[in-house]
């Protein structure tokens, strides 16, 4: 026994000086780093210095490419343990990420952070959870507002935007020009008439404005979806009815064949546009001579906007969990998230943050920075069916704004929604994420 306990004193003391002599080595490697939106690079090469103060034998790896290539290689990269020790996740393949358990457990004070609802708004907190426990730092958000070309406004004797969603498409039918043929040459509005996902969420938008909830909502369990097409079938059908009605009738606002989304507003070629924050840099780029304001979603019965967020994440994998964490504390701070701000566009998640001063400089990020009583921010459905549900959904909606033959045919109407309703469904209960 004495021999024991001396051997065992002896092991402790081993392991104490190794210990020592480990805490003692420099933290060394290579911290690798993906992000989808490149152009928030300059926020972490901003941070690098104070990093490497800290860590002078790590070396970092920041590599940017398109959105959807980022995706697919995170998506076979990481399961196979190749990933990036850094996860930048967008809030709709967060649960791709959460479900297959490769994130790293949130350092309790960044947790903190998280679930302050004086820092961090629990909309967004929520995205980030699961059962109350969050796994990753919500940092940056894109959110919807309307762009409106002031020129074309004064033009047409309009003094400001549209306040309610009536207006929108009043104000649309004013705003248009056409050609002695009738031709359109100017939409009133750009109603984003290609590519499914993305004419989804614009459908959305006044949806929910109409009807307080979304298209696809989460259900009462988070990573599943509920459909509300059916359920509101009179709303989404007259909504469908103003969206043609404003294609193909004498009441028509925007074209196929014109330049769309935020080209077509830089160009000169609508007038207005609902649209993320990204936008006002766009415009300035490649519409320097257009001026333009921004404002609130326009309300209906409810009153809101669309928002989607990036969500920095550790992987579970990673051999430098703690630089990974160090880093996202840095990026936390003032100025690096001014940097997130004014280089990319992006609107920084941190209530506690002032962007004062950004703002007084670019008047045109007002609708995107100032709270405003009773304006609700929303976020769509995370869940690991999301691209197909809504590229899928949103082509049988597409499809439904170049059919005429529903210019004044509610029951044609409802018809249409309940072939989106059931598109919806379908792929929902064949990733096994459908909530009745």
């Amino acid at each position: 026994m004495k021999r024991r306990a001396v051997l065992a004193g002896g092991a402790g003391l081993a392991l104490a000086g190794l210990q020592t002599a480990r805490a003692a080595d420099p933290v060394a490697g290579k911290l690798t780093i993906w992000l989808g939106y490149g152009e928030t690079a300059p926020a972490y090469r901003l941070a690098m210095p104070a990093f490497k103060e800290k860590y002078p034998n790590i070396q970092v790896e920041l590599l940017s490419f398109d959105l959807h290539e980022y995706e697919a290689k995170l998506s076979v990269a990481v399961p196979t343990g190749n990933g990036p020790d850094i996860l930048t996740l967008h809030d709709y393949i967060f649960p791709h990420y959460y479900e297959s358990e490769s994130l790293d457990v949130v350092p309790a004070d960044l947790a903190a952070v998280v679930n302050n609802p004086k820092i961090i708004d629990p909309v967004f907190t929520k995205i980030a959870s699961r059962e109350g426990k969050p796994w990753g730092v919500p940092w940056w958000k894109g959110s919807r507002a309307l762009f409106y070309n002031l020129d074309h406004f004064k033009e047409a004797g309009l003094s400001g935007p549209p306040k309610t969603m009536k207006e929108l498409w009043e104000f649309s039918e004013k705003l248009v020009k056409k050609a002695p043929d009738g031709t359109l040459t100017r939409a009133g509005i750009t109603l984003r008439l290609t590519e499914g996902s993305g004419g989804l969420q614009k459908f959305s938008d006044m949806y929910y404005e109409m009807t307080g909830v979304q298209i696809l909502e989460t259900g009462p369990k988070p990573g599943t979806v509920r459909v509300t097409l059916k359920e509101n079938l009179d709303a989404a059908a007259g909504l469908l009815l103003d969206y043609v009605e404003h294609l193909h009738g004498p009441k028509k606002v925007d074209d196929w064949a014109l330049k769309h989304d935020a080209q077509g507003f830089a160009n000169g070629a609508a007038s207005m546009l609902m649209r993320e924050d990204w936008v006002v840099a766009f415009v300035r780029k490649n519409g320097p001579d257009i001026k333009f304001g921004t404002a609130p979603v326009p309300r209906g019965k409810a009153w809101g906007n669309f928002n989607f967020i990036e969500i920095l994440s550790v992987n579970k994998d990673s051999k430098l969990k703690q630089p990974a964490w160090d880093l996202f504390r840095l990026l936390q701070e003032q100025k690096y998230l001014d940097n997130v701000l004014q280089e990319s566009g992006w609107v920084p998640l941190r209530m506690d943050r002032d962007f004062s001063a950004f703002l007084s400089k670019n008047p045109e990020y007002k609708a995107f920075l100032e709270p405003i009583d009773g304006y609700v921010p929303w976020i769509e459905a995370p869940d690991v069916a999301y691209v197909e549900v809504t590229s899928r959904t949103g082509d049988v909606i597409l499809a439904s704004f170049r059919d005429a033959s529903l210019l004044g045919n509610p029951e044609g109407a409802k018809r249409a929604i309940m072939k989106a309703h059931d598109t919806a469904v379908a792929i929902l209960k064949t990733s096994d994420i459908y909530a009745p």
